[in-house]
């Protein structure tokens, strides 16, 4: 008897029962078992025959995969993903990575008992295609709206006032005017997120177009996974839409705050309302150094004025100053915030905006600080 012939079941054809098709022939049975009961022999040998190239081109994902190439996850114009002898990958943006069985888990939003069996399909020469197991990957020769859709399925809702308290209390804020105000804006939104089995209730930057979205933890922790830790999880990613940026529009804001990540974006937008300049100020957020200005979004912002928030690190400086380059470029009236030039209240150096609203020992000492990061905007 070959070995073909012995891995099929009694008394069904190798197509399936009564000829069916199933998208592989001659399969192992064991592949049909729960993840629990696999052996993992079974699985490191599988998982030695299936390649991270191997199971993207399974799941139809454009690009190519290589040691140092653009993310399948997310716009990343930038290439920020590595891959490892065609094992192991990581994101250097999101700080994301693993081996191909976290691979198929990130790309098609499955469970690891999902994500194993599918590594085991590809090893038993198919992939099962249908819409129950392939509802997140994209089509092959297809662009896909979203690489990656984390905001699928998720009830997103306004935070409470307990949830809009508790943030405040997070980032050792001593009010939560501006979480409001970004609540109202459709900027601040409140969902429990899955991540590696378990549910988190998180807080999320985004706004009414829903186009990008960012993630953070609502109790603090950041999100771990294979030895990685990373405070923020692209949940959609539009390069072209980045958070806040319906709100300048729609509102038709002549000022922009552009800041980098979701607690500086959140602050900034505290501030405005310290100034008393809510009516005019809108916020955007670039939701890390290495992130370019969409060609689109400075079309959009011709006509504005926009003042970038630096962040006072290295990196911050170096991506503060390509930014103002591009809408200068553009035709943008531009201008850069010097935090050099600022402490927070308790008289510590600020390293970034969200650190000038730690605690203060007088509400009062904000106010001062409001009218040095927006001098100038009120005209």
């Amino acid at each position: 008897m070959s070995l073909a012939t012995a891995r099929k079941s009694p008394g069904r054809r190798a197509n399936g029962e009564g000829g069916r098709k199933t998208g592989f022939t001659n399969h192992p049975q064991w592949i049909n078992r729960p993840a629990r009961q696999l052996s993992r022999d079974n699985l490191d040998a599988a998982k030695a025959r299936v390649t991270i190239s191997v199971a993207w081109r399974a799941l139809g994902i454009l690009g190519d995969p290589r040691r140092v190439c653009s993310s399948p996850f997310r716009e990343d114009r930038n290439p920020s993903f590595s891959i490892t002898d065609d094992r192991l990958w990581h994101d250097f943006t999101t700080g994301e990575g693993g081996d191909v069985v976290d691979f198929i888990q990130r790309a098609t939003n499955c469970t690891k008992a999902e994500a194993i069996r599918r590594v085991l399909e590809l090893d038993g020469g198919g992939f099962a295609n249908s819409p129950a197991t392939m509802a997140q990957g994209p089509t092959k020769g297809t662009k896909p709206r979203f690489a990656y859709d984390g905001l699928a399925g998720l009830d997103l809702q306004p935070p409470t006032l307990r949830e809009i308290i508790d943030l405040a209390d997070l980032r050792q804020w001593p009010f939560f005017a501006g979480l409001q105000l970004a609540a109202n804006r459709g900027l601040l939104r409140m969902a429990d997120v899955k991540h590696r089995g378990e549910m988190h209730r998180s807080w999320l930057l985004t706004d009414d177009e829903r186009k990008s979205a960012q993630a953070r933890r609502l109790d603090g922790a950041q999100w771990v996974g294979d030895g990685h830790a990373f405070k923020s999880k692209s949940l959609r990613t539009d390069a072209e839409h980045p958070p806040g940026l319906a709100d300048v529009l729609t509102a038709d804001r002549p000022t922009v705050l552009l800041c980098e990540g979701e607690a500086d974006t959140l602050a900034a937008l505290t501030f405005a309302w310290l100034a008393d300049l809510t009516d005019r100020v809108g916020v955007v957020a670039l939701t890390g150094a290495s992130k370019s200005i969409p060609r689109a979004m400075l079309e959009t912002l011709r006509g504005r004025k926009v003042r970038i928030l630096r962040q006072a690190d290295p990196a911050g400086c170096r991506c503060a100053l390509v930014w103002a380059e591009s809408l200068h470029g553009a035709g943008v009236t531009v201008d850069l915030t010097n935090l050099d030039a600022l402490t927070c209240a308790n008289g510590q150096p600020a390293k970034d905006v969200a650190d000038l609203l730690r605690r203060p020992a007088e509400l009062e000492n904000l106010e001062p600080i409001a009218a040095a990061l927006l001098a100038g905007l009120n005209k």
